[in-house]
């Protein structure tokens, strides 16, 4: 076994108050419009706002991509903004992650960097939502974790959701490494072990920040510590 890769979410990192990101979301959207003298009802916003991340979420159910362009895109359609309006409103929706207050999973920095030092070679494989890639990779960098990472699969830059092959493929690209060789551990069932069996990677299920009730597929292995992980991966032949 020679690479590892991760899910992101509930995985590496968790929002600590559920629907956080969403409110800052709509906290950008207002301040924006405010700045370019737009008035818009609070509830009528909130029902647009509400409705583009339903509709994105409806549409990862379905495992068909949107792009967080696309996402602002219909936001600001649907407000029926001017174009300067529109443009920043757009840049506001999209870079509002970079404001939220992620939590890191229990002991992951010294998992991640244990695994370094063992020779396993670390990506990431991620469904991204509306918080792009780039700002996860800002997120992991002041957090002193991107260095241990080689490679990546972001949703957004991929253009496709797990368990769609590609995603994982971008990742294992970057780390030069074969489906064989390669396990991937995430908190879902239907993306993260379906994705990762589909192409023939080993697969873990962490449940140490959430336990998925779905039905699907198991993994080959479920962990609830990441402190066992670097014993567990030695133990992969």
């Amino acid at each position: 076994m020679r690479a590892l890769t991760f899910d992101f979410w509930n995985t590496i990192a968790v929002e600590p108050v559920p629907g956080a990101m969403r409110d800052l979301r709509h906290a950008a959207v207002v301040e924006t419009l405010e700045a370019h003298g737009v008035e818009i009802d609070g509830e009528h916003l909130a029902g647009h706002v509400g409705e583009v991340i339903r509709g994105r979420e409806r549409a990862w159910a379905e495992g068909v991509h949107v792009s967080p362009a696309e996402g602002a895109e219909r936001l600001v359609a649907a407000l029926e903004l001017g174009e300067a309006a529109g443009e920043a409103v757009a840049k506001a929706f999209l870079g509002a992650g970079r404001g939220a207050d992620l939590g890191l999973a229990p002991d992951i920095g010294a998992t991640l960097e244990r695994l370094r030092g063992d020779g396993v070679v670390l990506g990431i494989v991620c469904d991204a939502g509306f918080t792009g890639g780039a700002i996860l990779r800002e997120f992991l960098a002041s957090e002193g974790l991107l260095e241990h990472f080689s490679g990546w699969g972001f949703s957004d830059e991929v253009g496709a959701y797990k368990p769609d092959p590609r995603i994982f493929e971008a990742a294992l690209g970057m780390l030069d490494a074969s489906p064989a060789d390669a396990v991937h551990i995430g908190d879902l069932r239907r993306t993260d072990v379906a994705g990762a069996r589909a192409i023939g990677m080993g697969s873990i299920r962490y449940r140490g920040l959430a336990d998925d009730p779905s039905a699907g597929p198991e993994a080959d292995f479920v962990l609830d510590d990441h402190r066992d992980l670097p014993g567990l991966i030695a133990s992969i032949d």
